[in-house]
């Protein structure tokens, strides 16, 4: 059943010539009236903040004008931050094309001892909160680490490659498995030579993947925040960063609003961009075949393999090494007093509760929002897959290409006032964790929907099942290793979500990421070692998920993680 029913994560794609579930082969029932109210409401949710942020930059003090615009976009700082924002995540982007093709086509075509755990290795950055991924990098790029690069731009570029490196891993390694080795070897027997067998049959057919992949990253390094936080050492600013400064310290927030506008545009192209990749992207699976892959045979094909398996080991082993070894080390030797402080407040930490309490609201709350993302998100994705190609499916994503600083301000902003107050409370920041899990989730289970034959609830339905009947006892039970990965990547995401929580989480009463960036903010050395130990904690527990969900997966090719 994973097999037949795995995990395609945050793809659109759909098995080629299969007829999944259509209005009109089962007539809408109650399930389906409550996931078009579900999708309504997400939207809804989705769309006040957006607005509230885009308002307040034209409605600054309750009276209509343009005065914050003209001086945001008069300004040649801030082309200056757009030029470098761009700059930073075309850079970030073509470097992690750059190694994660030749990793995804090795790993796509030759089999090895070690293979799926170098896949996992690579892809636990990705479910990693950013400012782990942060704080490990800082361990070897920091003042404290093998040599010093905090500050530059080497520090952020090499820390997104490493961040965003399964993204091309996953999704061309998804794209080579399902090229057919036969069409390369008639090309062989018809005389073309290595290169071109692999130039005018292999890259035809992933070049769609390596463009769809190449646009994620991209979206994913012009909206980051908190590796820029953690390695920019106040030295480097970005959009996002620029954003979370003038709304939190300098109390902008219309110039912050204009800044998010101007991002928002940015994102929609992208995606639209994305969109016209996708479908050449469909077109091309239509011909996919189960690749063989087999041993190295020659010095060559060894020498690949451990050349891609050291450039994992190298970009994401290492600074997850160095987190743990940086975790032991007390003076000049090492210990756990770092993990035996963890319940205790260290006087110049800015913490005024201990980082295990930290840990366990974090886990409380990213255990509500991710139950409520997994409720919302798989009634979506039902009502997506009955009603395919729909505006719902896209505008859903858009919590994964908006800035999460966007959000959080946003929701800062719509929660902050009558009727709806919400200050002080604890509502807002699972709220926002919500948002961000919701599409995760659609994408995590969407496939699975699109997989089932119509027949199932045409059976269904005849034997009297009504629409409540039909999904409970046929279609989840049919996609139920679907759901669970749906469920540990939004409890994931919730868990490590910082960009939108730093806005909105109380000083008393911080996450774990939040935690680990005040921890890290502060010159205290013990403070330093409660935020690498922290950070180790949050590494063991998203990589146990996401050994969970790779196991759901249950297919060779695993997770596709380009949408």
């Amino acid at each position: 059943m994973a097999r037949e029913n795995g995990v395609n994560f945050l793809s659109d794609q759909r098995p080629a010539g299969h007829q999944g579930f259509r209005p009109s082969a089962v007539k809408m029932g109650h399930v389906s009236r409550v996931g078009i109210i579900v999708v309504s409401a997400v939207l809804l949710m989705i769309a006040l903040p957006i607005s509230a942020v885009l308002l307040r930059a034209i409605r600054p003090d309750g009276v209509w004008g343009a005065e914050a615009v003209t001086r945001i976009l008069g300004s040649p700082r801030t082309w200056r931050l757009i030029a470098v924002t761009v700059a930073q995540a075309l850079v970030s982007c073509a470097c992690t094309v750059a190694v994660g093709v030749p990793v995804a086509w090795v790993l796509s075509r030759f089999r090895f001892y070690g293979r799926s755990l170098v896949k996992t290795l690579a892809t636990v950055p990705f479910v990693l909160p950013t400012v782990v991924i942060g704080a490990a990098f800082a361990t070897v790029l920091g003042p404290r680490g093998l040599f010093e690069a905090r500050g530059t731009w080497l520090a952020i570029v090499i820390a997104q490659v490493c961040f965003n490196l399964a993204v091309v891993i996953r999704t061309v390694g998804a794209a080579l498995s399902g090229v057919d080795s036969n069409q390369e070897a008639a090309a062989r027997m018809l005389g073309a030579s290595p290169f071109q067998a692999a130039r005018r049959v292999l890259l035809p057919t992933v070049l769609p993947a390596i463009a769809a992949s190449a646009v994620v990253v991209f979206l994913f390094c012009f909206t980051s925040f908190g590796v820029i936080v953690m390695l920019g050492g106040g030295s480097v600013t970005t959009v996002e960063v620029e954003i979370w400064t003038r709304a939190t310290r300098q109390f902008d927030i219309s110039g912050a609003g204009v800044l998010c506008g101007i991002q928002l545009v940015a994102v929609i192209a992208t995606l639209s961009i994305h969109s016209r990749i996708s479908k050449r992207r469909a077109v091309s699976s239509v011909f996919r075949a189960r690749r063989s892959d087999r041993l190295p045979r020659s010095v060559a094909e060894w020498a690949a393999v451990v050349a891609a398996v050291g450039a994992v080991l190298m970009i994401c082993g290492l600074p997850i090494a160095a987190l743990f070894e940086r975790s032991l080390r007390v003076g000049t030797g090492l210990g756990l007093a770092n993990w035996q402080h963890l319940g205790s407040v260290t006087a110049g930490t800015g913490l005024s509760i201990d980082p295990l309490s930290a840990l366990w609201r974090s886990l409380l709350t990213a255990s509500a929002a991710a139950s409520a993302a997994l409720l919302l998100g798989v009634l979506a994705a039902r009502v997506i897959a009955q009603r395919p190609g729909g505006a719902a499916d896209r505008i859903l994503l858009l919590p994964l290409g908006v800035s999460a600083t966007t959000l959080g301000l946003g929701l800062l902003l719509i929660g902050g006032r009558p009727p709806l107050d919400l200050r002080g409370s604890l509502w807002l920041v699972p709220i926002a964790q919500m948002l961000v899990a919701i599409p995760l989730v659609v994408r995590a289970v969407l496939p699975a929907l699109q997989a089932l034959p119509a027949s199932l609830g045409e059976s269904g339905q005849l034997l009297g099942a009504g629409s409540i009947g039909r999904f409970w006892r046929i279609e989840l039970p049919s996609i139920r290793s679907a759901v669970f990965a749906g469920a540990g990547l939004g409890f994931v995401a919730c868990l490590g979500e910082f960009g939108a929580t730093v806005f909105l989480v109380r000083a008393a009463s911080p996450t774990a990421p939040v935690a680990i960036e005040r921890l890290l903010s502060r010159p205290a050395a013990a403070g330093f070692g409660q935020a690498m130990a922290l950070s180790c904690i949050l590494v063991l527990l998203c990589g146990g998920v996401l050994l969970a969900v790779d196991y759901l997966a249950a297919g060779d090719e695993g997770l596709d993680l380009a949408f």
